[in-house]
């Protein structure tokens, strides 16, 4: 395969390790620009620019299978124009949502595959104890958002939301989200904390993940047949997930397949986002 790597070169760099280790990758080019390449089987765009979605289109609109290394966006009307252009282009499109792509996540996937319930409490410390723009704001939920979206995949039956404003500006939000098929998942997030607290519990009738985000550590609770609890306990390397992101993004196109967060993904979490952002100006 010939991939090409288009941003800055530092971190194209980094990301160029990893490809380098996989055998079907024959060549990679750094370039700051697509027009500088021709021919390639794929593309990793590193972009957090405002523009990342437009270049992402381009991207896809020349035949190119990318993997979009950003923030996740959430321009509702882009990621909706890019899904049905990638669907009818054949082409695949990953997107950097780091919790679908961290090896403790899919390993409570496989633990708890059908979720009746999840909780994220999540506590962030500003920098210098300033107040987060709105935009900031959301951006350290809507991964969380996301993850929750992508888990249960059924239909968002009701929303309930609750923000914390001090003086106009947002410190906190309570969410509860409803499925049609009965599951809840609830999430607690304070951006004005005084220490980094982020956990996850994925629970069923049968077992319980609790997930440490911040240490990766998870514990897995399950019942047995003497009516006590087993716990079983793992921890994880996170500097692993890029380059398992990249082996799963190429994987993906050998047996087209979709990708693990593809662009279908994005445009539900941005249509979320965008009921929870207009039911939280009500408030």
């Amino acid at each position: 395969m010939k991939i090409a790597i288009v941003g800055e070169r530092e971190r194209a760099s980094a990301w160029e390790k990893h490809l380098r280790k996989l055998s079907v990758v024959k060549e990679v080019t750094i370039t700051t620009s697509l027009s500088d390449s021709t021919g390639l089987d794929a593309v990793l765009l590193i972009d957090d620019s405002k523009e990342n979605l437009q270049r992402l289109l381009h991207s896809v609109k020349g035949g190119n299978h990318t993997y979009l290394i950003s923030k996740l966006p959430t321009d509702k009307a882009l990621l909706e124009k890019l899904y049905h252009v990638s669907e009818e282009a054949h082409v695949n499109v990953q997107f950097t949502h780091w919790p679908s792509l961290s090896e403790s996540m899919n390993w409570i996937q496989k633990e708890v595959s059908k979720p009746e319930l999840i909780q994220i409490k999540k506590e962030s410390v500003p920098l210098n104890n300033r107040v987060l723009s709105e935009d900031e704001f959301h951006h350290q939920w809507t991964d969380e958002l996301a993850l929750i979206i992508k888990w249960m995949g059924g239909n968002i039956h009701r929303y309930e939301v609750k923000p914390i404003v001090i003086q106009r500006s947002l410190l906190g939000l309570d969410l509860t989200l409803r499925f049609e098929n009965a599951a809840v998942a609830s999430m607690q997030f304070l951006a004005s904390a005084e220490k980094e607290v982020h956990q996850r519990i994925f629970s069923n009738r049968k077992v319980m993940a609790n997930c440490d985000v911040t240490k990766q550590k998870v514990r897995i609770y399950r019942g047995n047949d003497m009516d006590r609890v087993t716990i079983q306990e793992k921890k994880f390397d996170p500097t692993d997930t890029a380059e398992w992101s990249v082996v799963q993004f190429i994987k993906s196109i050998q047996l087209q397949q979709e990708t693990i967060f593809s662009p279908y993904d994005a445009l539900r979490t941005a249509n979320a986002l965008d009921q929870i952002k207009s039911l939280m100006e009500k408030d």
